[in-house]
């Protein structure tokens, strides 16, 4: 507590006073209080809760957007393969073979699928010999389902085959039964 205080400024023109007479009263601060600082602690819980739940969500959502164009480009180089002719391998001779069409075999029980070659020309993957390649969906990824649009209702299927063969591009989808298919993809 201070009373009657006196300030003095001085220049060339003299000496000027100011007084205080009253008693200025000056409390120390004690810095934050118990609820405020649990207030402060609390808000920051909740923006961390947040920002931390949207960060995971927003990485399933970018494996599972670059799992679909994984799939994407394993159709798209099935379909390559299919019309550009790609040797199916090579007959007695050593010759190379440019038979059967090229596809990709999806199934709602497996987290892989499969690149194949259709050398029996039934328009489905159905033995193990005609196997290419094996894609694994991986990270917990599963074909949730596999739906036939075409019709007025919607039909979900177990398997799906996709075939492109010369010299048409367009895709043929369980041997033409299919005119138009999805595949969901889940995590």
């Amino acid at each position: 507590m201070f009373k009657n205080l006196k300030f003095g400024i001085s220049n060339l023109f003299g000496t000027w006073y100011l007084e205080l007479g009253a008693s200025i009263n000056v409390k120390p601060s004690k810095g934050f209080t118990l609820m405020e600082m649990l207030v402060t602690v609390g808000i920051f819980a909740i923006i961390s809760t947040v920002v931390i739940v949207r960060n995971a969500q927003f990485d399933n959502e970018t494996l599972l957007q670059n799992l679909a164009y994984d799939v994407a480009l394993s159709v798209r180089q099935a379909q390559q393969f299919g019309v550009n002719v790609r040797s199916s391998g090579e007959d007695e001779m050593g010759e190379d073979v440019f038979e059967g069409a090229y596809g990709i075999h999806f199934d709602t029980e497996s987290p892989t699928y499969f690149a194949f070659v259709d050398t029996n020309e039934n328009g489905i993957y159905d033995s193990p010999e005609e196997l290419m390649e094996t894609y694994t969906l991986g990270r917990g990824a599963m074909i949730g389902l596999i739906c036939d649009v075409q019709s007025k209702e919607t039909v979900c299927l177990k398997e799906l085959d996709i075939i492109f063969r010369r010299p048409d591009p367009d895709a043929v989808i369980n041997n033409g039964e299919v005119a138009r298919a999805t595949v969901e993809l889940i995590s």
